[in-house]
């Protein structure tokens, strides 16, 4: 069943003659975990915040987006359904995470603006005793600061799945952590894969990708160049960018 579908998305920054992201379509089944994958520059962050909603005033999104069958405003992308049916993970949790409030409480606040009838502390915790905390009253008390940046990582994505969402848009959800807690959260992908989630996930890491990704999606410049699974990619890679990127990776990880 495809969840996302994305058709010829295009966005223009303020001032700009020339696309950040030009022409680029795909789709998302539900339970899949999808990895746009790309250098620094090369626009995938740029397609993730377009798809949510979540691009600075003044971009000029063109295209077509379709979540779960219905067809919504490229401009506007998925905005009216994030905290809900969208949960939107952040690459630093610390510039996310508010630091004059504990953390307990900003995830019960993303469930109760939502829906404020719930109980929404005991979703809160139940959140977080999924995303891996055993002490999960002791954290819910806990502020940002007193956190590791893993944990950290951590109750931002308790946060992004407290309303049980059937999609995941993750930017970059590893790059600041440390390898032993970087396996640690990705482990955390593939238990909301298997939980029947669907996860689309930016990174620069080919270690990530070949990790947890089921399709990859390969973009240079703003524009797609390759996509296919993830065995087609390293196995089989058809783009010279893409066969650059992953002798990168074979040759640092000894593949």
């Amino acid at each position: 069943m495809v969840l996302l579908e994305v058709k010829n998305l295009t966005v223009f920054y303020p001032n700009s003659l020339s696309p950040a992201l030009d022409r680029v379509s795909f789709q998302l089944k539900k339970g899949e975990i999808f990895c746009i994958v790309g250098e620094s520059g090369s626009g995938k962050s740029t397609l993730l915040r377009a798809i949510a909603g979540l691009l600075q005033p003044g971009c000029k999104v063109e295209g077509e987006v379709t979540f779960k069958g219905e067809k919504i405003s490229s401009q506007r992308g998925l905005e009216k359904f994030l905290g809900k049916e969208v949960g939107f993970i952040f690459q630093e949790p610390s510039a996310y995470l508010d630091p004059l409030f504990k953390v307990g409480n900003q995830i019960e606040e993303t469930c109760l603006s939502h829906f404020p009838n719930r109980n929404c502390r005991e979703k809160t915790l139940n959140a977080l005793r999924y995303c891996g905390f055993s002490n999960t009253v002791e954290v819910y008390e806990k502020y940002p600061h007193q956190l590791s940046g893993g944990q950290k990582q951590r109750v931002s994505i308790a946060d992004a799945v407290v309303n049980n969402p059937s999609l995941l848009l993750a930017d970059e959800p590893t790059s600041s952590l440390d390898v032993s807690t970087q396996k640690a959260v990705l482990e955390l992908f593939l238990k909301l894969k298997r939980d029947g989630k669907a996860v689309l996930m930016v990174t620069h890491d080919f270690g990530v990708v070949w990790e947890i990704a089921d399709r990859v999606l390969v973009i240079k410049e703003g524009k797609k160049v390759e996509e296919g699974s993830v065995f087609e990619i390293y196995g089989n890679p058809r783009h010279p960018y893409t066969r650059k990127l992953v002798e990168i990776f074979k040759k640092l990880s000894l593949f």
